[in-house]
């Protein structure tokens, strides 16, 4: 009897030793969000509070290089602001469970007439001069000329941009939910230059003749994950999910340059 007991002890150890090793070797699957330069730059004018404003439209495109998917969970909270619902980014591995972490906000954008990820992306203006500086200072001197208003986005599959080792034949995020919204491996998010607020406000006047630099970033604030306790700064810094497109102005006519 002894001898059974010391057997099936012996055999729990073991059980137990093997399913913390499968836990061990379980691997999470972090997306790797990239920019793609903004294209289609080019002049327009929108009603801005009221009154007529000169603003520069152009595509912007976010994707996702990473090994898992991008997933963003929401439900919907009582706030003393509005509409708003916290969101939760799931983080799948290659043994098909997930974690979920908290985020952020979604929003609800009534020119979109759909929800929104609040702070998924920034774009920055500068003249290129300025933007040299920068840089030279190792980012610490001197500041984009204007800012975009818009930071809020919904996220989906709209486009593949590189077909990678676990990339969808076909978009799974489809639409623009209110519970889930997502970017699969190797597809981005397009936002295009027609879209209502896919500009930066230049005011009353358009840009003088001369060089400039347009930086989009995507999630400046880095609330997604995109490593393990976003310790990875190859992945989670602005620096590694910034795009730059240089362009110079001259008679009114963008022309992209570099």
């Amino acid at each position: 009897m002894m001898r059974r007991t010391g057997f099936l002890l012996a055999s729990l150890v073991a059980a137990v030793v093997l399913a913390s090793a499968v836990a061990l070797a379980v691997t999470p699957l972090y997306p790797d969000l990239k920019t793609l330069k903004p294209t289609d730059l080019r002049f327009a004018t929108a009603t801005i509070n009221g009154s007529t404003h000169q603003v520069l439209r152009f595509s912007n495109t976010v994707w996702n290089a990473g090994q898992g998917r991008l997933e963003l969970r929401a439900k919907t909270v009582k706030t003393t602001s509005g509409r708003k619902s916290r969101v939760s980014q799931r983080i799948y591995d290659d043994a098909g469970g997930y974690t979920s972490k908290n985020v952020g906000d979604m929003v609800y954008h009534a020119s979109h007439s759909h929800f929104h990820f609040e702070d998924f992306a920034e774009y920055e203006l500068w003249t290129r001069t300025e933007y040299d500086n920068w840089l030279a200072s190792g980012r610490t001197q001197g500041q984009a000329q204007r800012r975009g208003t818009k930071t809020t986005f919904c996220l989906m599959d709209v486009r593949l941009v590189q077909s990678l080792p676990g990339s969808p034949a076909s978009a799974q995020y489809a639409t623009c939910g209110q519970t889930l919204q997502g970017i699969s491996v190797g597809w981005g998010d397009k936002y295009r230059y027609s879209l209502p607020d896919q500009w930066i406000d230049l005011g009353t006047s358009r840009l003088a003749d001369g060089n400039y630099a347009l930086r989009s970033i995507a999630d400046p604030k880095n609330r997604i994950y995109e490593s393990a306790n976003k310790s990875d700064t190859s992945r989670e810094s602005p620096q590694a999910n910034e795009a730059v497109t240089f362009f110079t102005v001259q008679g009114g006519t963008v022309t992209i340059t570099g």
